[in-house]
């Protein structure tokens, strides 16, 4: 049924609101020191009263030391009932009910607000904002008062004569806290797994509940408002919020408030994916979370927001703003009357705002305006958009940055038009990108406007575009014509509803390496296939990749003279890389296929190998199995983006496969995906195939040693087929999920984020490239393992090694690390910074000053270069036993280079139990008919660390493999 603005909801508790819109609790910074009430805050709340549902009253601190901001209400002592009585009273004498929301700071309180005690918090992690302090871990018993002192402000509230409380849990406040595993780091009852971390929330809603009851207090609401995903790593993420969700709704609350900064949004930690989370959450509700209102918030200031804030799946709707610049907010609503965006500089007293709301309303929020002037720019830009625009005919040549690169741009102009927008995306990842300027420059033109939406997945790309036309406007017409074309009317694309039913032989989720390879040899062999895509482009983590592959038993390793390779030869170097754990199956089923896989991808995708390049020379291997595709991952993708198009392959790009099709009985019969555009399919299919690679962007799904690596793979990577494959009705079982292949060799490009040198380092560590500590010291065979280089690495601390460099050595580094995705400009940026910031990149003319930028003991630095030469000179390492044949180069005079080496990681190791005809298996140990899985989503291939090129070499042969096992049955 469809919900209306103003139809009264019911609440468990027995209380009814007369519509569905409330104040959001909002600070005013406008009480007594003390917390107690001010005469200009009763007299605000009063004057926003009366049509309005429901006045949530901003946040009260529950405790004297709990303040997060100076003019706190506080709800902390019996002294302050009669005021807050008082604000109560003149809400409901208006007509309106009055809810209090309580809260405690927790680690985002500061000293000067309370009294110079430190604030207190789950664990002694400070919050992620400046100068932050490091907050004191609560004891046990501490935690316990705490939970009192929750319980005691809602007895103040029923005593005030309130009609409900909301739990504050959002806004990093210490409810959400608790719940945070970047700010509970604790391992006792109170923290450690999700459970326990959600204990404390739970025990104070437990406590609230048994004041409810102790005062009688029958028609008494109590919500809990929350922030659904933190940005911190590790951070809370939307699949933990819905168990804090479920377990509260247990206790019967009367509602839950999302607390965004607009109603639509979706997840922040994967702003790649379009889904609003409140679509999220009713997909995912059940039991007593599925009865309980749920109310939305974020940028509701017209009524077509209100009612767009209804239909997206919210009960309730709470507004903020709008109610500060118009007092009768609803009365507005009700009427569709526009309600206007700033309050005029002169209207403080006639809308009854307080002084320092006032100067926050200025300064935090932007709502003050000068009226006139702001109508005298709306004009101005009017009359702007009613004339004609004029550009001086010609082409313009302008530069923007992109992703990788910068972009050279040509655009031309007519008189009155922009005619033609070309772009040189030589330097940006092919197929990353390639939507951007396809679909960008065509509605440029079609519509005459730079209000564009940028493309998913290429936002950088997209913002580049936008901005390199900016620049050739201004150049051809002026200013003018920029704010003109950046204010006209972004291009409306309707959502389809259309359903298509469709029926395959295969279909295949996920258009990275095993996709491709399962999609082009089932076409081969002569099978109707589906491939499903949700970015816009295949590829997948291969595209990004350095481009290397395991090539055993191929025709090209003979070619390169590596004639005495063998199947059994390569599983044991697997083995001992993989710790023993290896499910061996798999790993036989890879090492005695990859060879015809190879030659397969050569020669009928049409893929390219760098012979010129040679077998890579790596310490994993004891014969040279491994070679580089011409151009890398980017070379890669490029040619089977040429073989998919001349294919029959259906491919479907811009879809995501959202649910499996089963028989009832535990079959896999096709699956459910909706376009980009809101086309449906439902595809009837033989056999699915999931190809939907690893969850490493997933933080929700990783381990808690992988949560602090940095990870530097696809954002795609968000492990969808493993979680459709758990549905209830599939069931399928997962193995080694806590593990992921960690590289020795990322630079922090942003918190968080790392791109891989790997390519410069294969090419420098041949010569003289070394690796130091932070003291300045050799800690490893530069020419070792990954594995080994990793484990070295590990045991630093911080975890950090540095790679060293002469001059000469560091052009060839530069040169290589393109590959990786390191741009020129972004080095140039780098040396620019030398050592500042991170990614730290360090270069000076000596080796005392390159030491001295780094902290090093300068000596130290000096003598390990010279122990390292002499080995040069003698022709033996006797620290680490560097191999000969990469000990023929000293490092040479300056200037040196030394870039930072710390651990990164894209590939998860878990996934998916499959058989040696990579069907799923489900957690009964049966065979799922049906569903098949390839690469990265098969869990312990490579058990638990896969070496250089495995993971490509897997995805493809799997995949080939897969199509094969589909055609024979």
């Amino acid at each position: 049924m469809t919900k209306q603005l103003f139809e009264t909801i019911d609440f468990k508790s027995g209380v009814s609101l007369k519509n569905r819109i409330v104040i959001s609790p909002m600070t005013t910074q406008s009480a007594y020191y003390d917390g107690s009430m001010t005469e200009e805050l009763i007299e605000y709340y009063a004057h926003r009263s009366g049509e309005v549902g429901a006045v949530i009253v901003e946040s009260a601190f529950v405790e004297n030391y709990g303040r997060g901001f100076f003019g706190a209400v506080g709800i902390d002592t019996d002294d302050k009932i009669e005021g807050l009585s008082r604000v109560a009273k003149a809400i409901q004498a208006k007509g309106s009910k009055a809810f209090i929301q309580i809260y405690h700071a927790g680690r985002m309180g500061f000293p000067n607000m309370n009294e110079g005690r430190n604030p207190i918090s789950a664990s002694p992690v400070a919050a992620l904002r400046p100068n932050a302090p490091v907050p004191t871990e609560m004891t046990h018993q501490e935690v316990l008062a705490m939970i009192d002192h929750f319980a005691e402000g809602v007895r103040r509230a029923i005593k005030a004569g309130f009609d409900g409380v909301e739990l504050h849990g959002a806004n990093t406040f210490l409810l959400q806290q608790f719940f945070s595993p970047h700010s509970n780091r604790r391992t006792d009852a109170w923290g450690g797994s999700r459970e326990k971390r959600a204990k404390f929330a739970t025990e104070v809603v437990k406590a609230a509940k048994r004041v409810m009851a102790e005062e009688g207090a029958e028609n008494f609401v109590l919500g809990y408002r929350f922030s659904p995903e933190e940005l911190e790593e590790p951070g809370i993420r939307f699949e933990d919020t819905m168990y804090l969700l479920h377990t509260l709704a247990e206790y019967d609350l009367d509602y839950f408030h999302f607390s965004l900064g607009i109603y639509t949004r979706g997840s922040i930690v994967t702003p790649d994916d379009p889904e609003m989370l409140i679509s999220k959450f009713n997909k995912l509700k059940s039991g007593k979370l599925a009865e309980t209102p749920i109310i939305g918030v974020g940028n509701i200031r017209q009524t077509a927001d209100a009612q767009g804030a209804l239909e997206a799946g919210y009960d309730v709707i709470a507004v903020g703003q709008g109610f500060l610049i118009e007092p009768n907010w609803v009365e507005k609503i009700r009427d569709n009357q526009e309600v206007r965006p700033y309050a005029d500089v002169s209207e403080r007293e006639a809308l009854v705002v307080p002084t320092p709301l006032w100067h926050y309303m200025d300064e935090g929020f932007g709502l003050v305006k000068d009226i006139e002037a702001e109508k005298a720019k709306a004009e101005r830009l009017k009359e702007l958009m009613s004339k004609p625009l004029e550009f001086t005919p010609g082409q313009y040549h302008v530069t923007a940055q992109g992703h990788n690169s910068e972009l050279p741009m040509v655009v031309t102009f007519d008189q009155s038009r922009i005619i033609g927008v070309e772009i040189d995306s030589e330097g940006e990842s092919a197929g990353l990108s390639d939507l951007v300027f396809e679909r960008m420059p065509k509605q440029i033109i079609e519509f005459q406007t730079l209000n564009v939406d940028a493309v998913s997945g290429a936002s950088s790309t997209s913002k580049g575009v936008i901005d390199g036309v900016s620049d050739a406007v201004r150049l051809a017409s002026g200013q003018d014509a920029v704010d003109v074309l950046k204010a006209r009317q972004k291009p409306v694309i309707e959502r389809s509803t259309e359903v298509l039913e469709e029926e395959v032989d295969v279909v295949i989720v996920g258009g990275g390496a095993a996709g491709i390879a399962t999609s082009l040899r089932a076409d081969e062999l002569g099978l109707k296939a589906t491939l499903i895509e949700k970015l816009s482009f295949i590829g997948g983590a291969i595209s990004v990749s350095g481009g290397n592959q395991v090539v055993t038993g191929s025709r090209l390793q003979v070619e390169e003279g590596v004639s005495d390779d063998t199947p059994e030869l390569m599983a044991e170097d697997f083995l001992k890389n993989g710790n023993n754990q290896n499910v061996m199956v798999l790993l036989n089923l890879l090492a005695n296929n990859v060879g015809a896989a190879t030659d397969w991808v050569h020669d009928y995708i049409g893929v390219e190998y760098d012979m010129a390049g040679g077998l890579h020379v790596l310490a994993e291997y004891r014969k040279n199995r491994e070679l580089a595709y011409a151009h890398g991952g980017h070379g890669f993708a490029a040619s089977v983006r040429e073989k998919m198009a001349a294919s029959n392959v259906n491919l479907l790009l811009q879809t995501k496969a959202e649910k499996l099709l089963t028989d009832g009985q535990g079959n896999v019969t096709g699956l459910v995906a909706v376009e980009e555009n809101g086309t449906t399919h439902r595809i009837s299919a033989k056999a699915v195939v999931l190809t939907t690679g690893g969850y490493g962007n997933n933080k929700a799904m990783l381990s808690d040693a992988l949560k602090d690596v940095l990870f530097y793979g696809t954002r795609s990577s968000m492990g969808e087929g493993v979680q459709m494959a758990q549905a209830p009705e599939v069931d399928a079982a997962t193995r080694m999920m806590e593990l992921g292949k960690i590289y020795p060799n990322g630079v922090e490009v942003s918190p968080g984020t790392a791109k891989s040198t790997i390519g410069g380092n294969i090419a420098i560590l041949r010569r003289n490239g070394i690796l130091v500590n932070t003291n300045g010291q050799r800690v490893i065979n530069e020419r070792a393992s990954n594995h080994e280089i990793l484990d070295v690495l590990m045991e630093q601390d911080p975890k950090l090694l540095y790679l060293l460099m002469d001059q000469e050595t560091f052009d060839i580094f530069r040169k290589e690390i393109a590959e990786g995705g390191i741009s020129e400009k972004e080095v140039e940026g780098w040396l620019e910074a030398n050592g500042s910031k991170t990614p730290f990149l360090f270069h000076a003319d000596t080796l005392e000053g390159l030491a001295d930028l780094a902290g090093m003991d300068t000596q130290a630095l000096a003598d390990t270069v010279a122990r390292f030469n002499q080995f040069v000179e003698n022709g033996k390492d006797e620290d680490f036993g560097r191999q000969v044949e990469f000990l023929q180069t000293p490092v040479g005079a300056g200037p040196y280079y030394m870039i930072e080496q710390k651990p990164r990681f894209a590939t998860t190791m878990g996934g998916l139990v499959v058989n040696e005809k990579l069907e799923v298996q489900n957690n009964s140990g049966k065979t799922i008919g049906g569903l098949y899985a390839a690469g990265e989503v098969v869990g312990g291939v490579m058990g638990t660390d896969s070496p250089s090129g495995a993971n490509n070499a897997w995805a493809l042969t799997s995949g080939k493999l897969a199509a094969e096992n589909i055609q024979a049955k």
